[in-house]
């Protein structure tokens, strides 16, 4: 299995936080990185991910110095990751247990990206 990065953009986002990250850690497929850049909370988000990150090593925590946006948020985690194969993740989403192993069968050999909705 090819490694994976799951990239996780965060702001303000304890309130749903926990679940999307529980949901990551459950998958079926276990090896993986989880990176989490945090555009600078304000509550929170950042000490819940801490917590996480204390307990597993797969995941680790990033913090802008200055609110940098959505999109520019997700670039620097690209630019963070190690994986051959990136999982975007927004900090609301819940994952089936099976999404990254359903995502990397789809890209195969022959695909460079592949998307979901939130059904299969």
């Amino acid at each position: 299995m090819p490694e994976i990065s799951v990239l996780l953009a965060s702001y303000n986002g304890a309130k749903f936080i926990r679940e999307q990250i529980d949901s990551i850690l459950a998958q079926t497929v276990q090896d993986f990185e989880l990176i989490v850049c945090d555009d600078c909370s304000t509550d929170e988000t950042t000490v819940i991910v801490e917590e996480y990150a204390a307990r597993d090593e797969r995941v680790r925590l990033f913090r802008n110095e200055h609110n940098l946006g959505f999109k520019k948020n997700f670039e620097k985690l690209i630019s963070l990751a190690s994986g051959d194969f990136l999982a975007l993740s927004d900090q609301d989403d819940i994952w089936f247990p099976d999404k990254i192993e359903k995502q990397v069968e789809a890209i195969g050999t022959q695909y460079a990206a592949c998307c979901t909705d939130h059904y299969r």
